[in-house]
């Protein structure tokens, strides 16, 4: 610091360090992006049972099984919402795999609670 005044070299040094308290700041906004989104609920076939399901909205298309009465639940890591969601879901009839689709709302709940769906396929 050779050539600067004392008040000039603290002004530098606070200057440096007001810069170094912001930058640490950045990342944690960041990590505010992460914001999952579930969807549960039943899916039915009118014609044979139903074995899983795809939903695709937001940005993110996700899987899942059906369980006891067509019951599901996909995760959504950071979707893009609100929007319209497809749903296609895998039907056996008589041995044969069918794929129909249908679409429903995809948004947030308030509260930060589930999206819940009950949906039939034809």
């Amino acid at each position: 610091m050779r050539g600067l005044s004392k008040l000039k070299a603290l002004g530098l040094v606070v200057g440096t360090g007001v810069t170094l308290a912001v930058v640490p700041m950045a990342p944690a906004m960041a990590g505010t992006t992460n914001n999952p989104l579930t969807v549960t609920g039943t899916v039915r076939c009118q014609a044979g049972s139903a074995e899983s399901i795809r939903i695709t909205a937001g940005g993110e298309s996700h899987g899942a099984p059906t369980g006891v009465g067509g019951r599901f639940s996909v995760v959504f890591g950071n979707p893009k919402v609100p929007g319209i969601a497809t749903a296609q879901v895998r039907c056996d009839i008589l041995g044969k795999r069918t794929y129909p689709s249908t679409s429903f709302p995809f948004y947030r709940p308030g509260g930060g609670q589930v999206l819940n769906v009950n949906l039939t396929v034809l």
